[in-house]
This record gives C-alpha cells, sequence and structure tokens, in this order.
C-alpha cells in the first residue's frame, strides 16, 4: 500500500450512517447533550424522547458522567451537523459495539493505553446498563 493510501486510512473518520444504529444513536446523543451543557439546558427531555425510555435516559446520563470523569483529555466532539465522526466519538462507537456484544476483552484493548482498570470497568458498566435499558433482555 501506498504510503498516502496508509495515512488515509489511519486518519478518515467513519461517516455516523455507518455506525450501527446504537453507536450512532450514542455518538448523536453526546453531541446533543454537550449542546445542553454549554446552552446551560437539561437534556434529559430530549434522551427520554429519542428512546422513550426514562430508565434509558437516565442511564445514558451516567455514561457520559462517566466518560467526563475518567477521560484522560477533554474528549473531542463533532459538531452536530457533521456527518464524520471525531477519533474519539468513533472509539466510543466501538466501545459500544463492545459493551452490546459483552465482548469485555475488545473493550479493555481498544481503552486500555488511556484508561485505568477502574475508569474502564466503570464505564462499562455505565454502557452496558445504558444498552440493557434501551433494549431490556438484549444485553
Amino acid at each position: 500500500m501506498e504510503s498516502t493510501g496508509l495515512i488515509r486510512r489511519l486518519t478518515e473518520q467513519p461517516l455516523i450512517r455507518d455506525l450501527s444504529v446504537d453507536a450512532a444513536q450514542t455518538v448523536l446523543a453526546l453531541r446533543y447533550c454537550i449542546l445542553c451543557r454549554r446552552g446551560e439546558r437539561d437534556p434529559m427531555p430530549e434522551l427520554e424522547r429519542r428512546w422513550g425510555n426514562v430508565l434509558a435516559a437516565r442511564r445514558y446520563r451516567l455514561v457520559v458522567e462517566a466518560i467526563g470523569h475518567c477521560w484522560p483529555d477533554p474528549f473531542a466532539v463533532a459538531p452536530p451537523c457533521c456527518p464524520r465522526a471525531s477519533f474519539d466519538e468513533s472509539l466510543l462507537a466501538a466501545m459500544v459495539g463492545a459493551a452490546a456484544r459483552r465482548d469485555r476483552a475488545r473493550f479493555d484493548w481498544l481503552t486500555s493505553e488511556m484508561l485505568g482498570s477502574d475508569a474502564r470497568e466503570l464505564i462499562f458498566v455505565a454502557v452496558e446498563n445504558f444498552l440493557r435499558a434501551m433494549a431490556p433482555g438484549r444485553v
């Protein structure tokens, strides 16, 4: 592979539409939560509407808080209208996918270089609980 092709593959950001439904919803909800925080608004009504489930909205808020507490750097979030996911959003999408499959080894592999074991545990459990609330019986 040519070096320019390799560089393009390593720096390419995925399109939101190419993510799984759960991952895309999670990324878009995170963008909305960030907008609400900046505008000093409560994101809960929209999260409840998005999933039709108060418990899922509450548990998603815990995911956001866990990430905010554990992430070593500010979490990079693309603007709401951006069709591509930021690198952090792409990682979140992959984390959601791993948690949805109950693949803890993959989740740890994705996050082990930047998060300690306690932080990985906190975020994994928060994401898993959110997914369980979103679709009872699935996770």
